[in-house]
């Protein structure tokens, strides 16, 4: 009898060189946190408009630096072709979370990219499992996802498929913590968890504008209480289209708690999409476009656009909130997702969930995280 030989499938190489697809706000913003911890990053993107100015928006993102330093990792910075990315040992997808855009480039990118290249996804809600049936090689292929701005947000989920196999979810966390970030791996599922505990806040928000709550109240008592933004300040830096985008995902998912918004879409139509085209809930001046990657400027006030869209879709019975019950609904609808995904185990304890929220959602610190302030908010009720 002959003895059986097992096939060895390739090693799973070091990251050295790192491929992104998608040279946008996100894009920029991976690329950037590489070239500062050494990485050699080649970016591709369909818009040549994109490539051109992508050395100058990662400048922008590299402005704690001197300027020595900074010419110094603009070395580590290559546009290139979607060709060109067969040379990198991580490729990274970082398009607009539209299932068919991404199947469409991970059948381009199986011509181009040689075995064993470790492919990975940035989506904040599409599964990954999903995701995987369009590439090659599933088991190198996981997502790991960013936060936006991707500068100030230490957290990056790792998010393993079922074919996904164990040294490439060692190899993304080892990656992760070079860049100086915090991995958390997470089981599959839509949103994850970050994007699972995001939409419950940001849902809520926009139903107490419904009801009567003005956009200004909703904002002080989102910070008032700690939170790093209010909600309508979320969906501004990443964009009313892909929050709205993101929301049908999550819809699909779980459409017993989330409802998509009809101020939402009204301000899509009208091309209110936020930070990126100077108008969304807040009105961002004049000179908005030379400041788009300036993480310290700050919004001249509320768009009287969208405060008329508000208005047109205000329920006819009205409801008086103050800031302290606004912030609890806000952190409730959170906590109540928290337990949710612990009910689906897509962690393992409550401790993640806090965490993810604090240092991945800019929840207060001090408060220790969605599920500890509920628990401690009941047992003193």
């Amino acid at each position: 009898m002959k003895k059986q030989v097992k096939s060895k499938q390739p090693a799973i190489p070091h990251i050295r060189a790192v491929g992104i697809v998608g040279a946008g706000l996100m894009g920029a913003g991976i690329a950037a946190a590489n070239i500062r911890n050494h990485y050699h990053v080649w970016v591709h993107d369909a818009n040549p408009r994109m490539l051109e100015s992508l050395r100058d928006r990662v400048r922008k993102e590299l402005d704690d630096e001197d300027e020595s330093t900074v010419e110094f990792l603009l070395q580590f910075l290559h546009p290139c072709s979607l060709e060109q990315l067969a040379s990198c040992d991580l490729v990274m997808e970082v398009i607009p979370e539209v299932w068919e855009a991404k199947r469409d480039l991970y059948t381009a990118l199986n011509a181009v990219l040689a075995e064993p290249s470790l492919v990975v996804s940035n989506t904040s809600t599409i599964p990954i499992e999903r995701l995987s049936q369009w590439v090659a090689e599933p088991r190198y292929f996981a997502g790991l996802h960013f936060l936006h701005p991707v500068r100030f947000r230490e957290l990056v989920e790792v998010i393993p498929s079922t074919r996904t196999c164990e040294q490439v979810i060692q190899r993304l966390c080892d990656y992760v913590l070079a860049l100086e970030k915090t991995p958390l791996c997470v089981g599959d599922c839509p949103g994850f968890v970050v994007n699972r505990l995001l939409q419950p806040y940001l849902n809520e928000g926009m139903l107490m504008l419904q009801e009567g709550v003005s956009m200004e109240l909703l904002e002080k008592s989102a910070t008032t209480f700690g939170m790093a933004w209010g909600p309508l300040r979320v969906m501004d830096e990443i964009g009313l289209d892909v929050v709205l985008h993101s929301g049908r995902v999550l819809y699909e998912a779980y459409p017993d708690r989330v409802r998509p918004s009809p101020i939402l879409i009204s301000m899509v139509k009208k091309k209110l999409l936020g930070r990126k085209v100077g108008k969304g809930f807040y009105d961002w001046g004049a000179d908005w476009e030379a400041h788009q990657s300036d993480h310290t400027f700050q919004p001249c006030g509320f768009c009287e656009t969208t405060r008329k869209i508000v208005e047109q879709w205000r329920n006819e019975t009205l409801i008086r909130y103050t800031g302290k019950e606004i912030s609890a609904r806000l952190a409730t609808a959170m906590a109540m997702e928290g337990g949710r995904i612990i009910m689906d185990d897509v962690v393992s304890d409550q401790g993640q969930i806090d965490m993810a929220a604090v240092i991945g959602l800019g929840f207060p610190e001090a408060k220790r995280g969605p599920l500890a302030w509920f628990a401690r908010e009941v047992h003193l009720g």
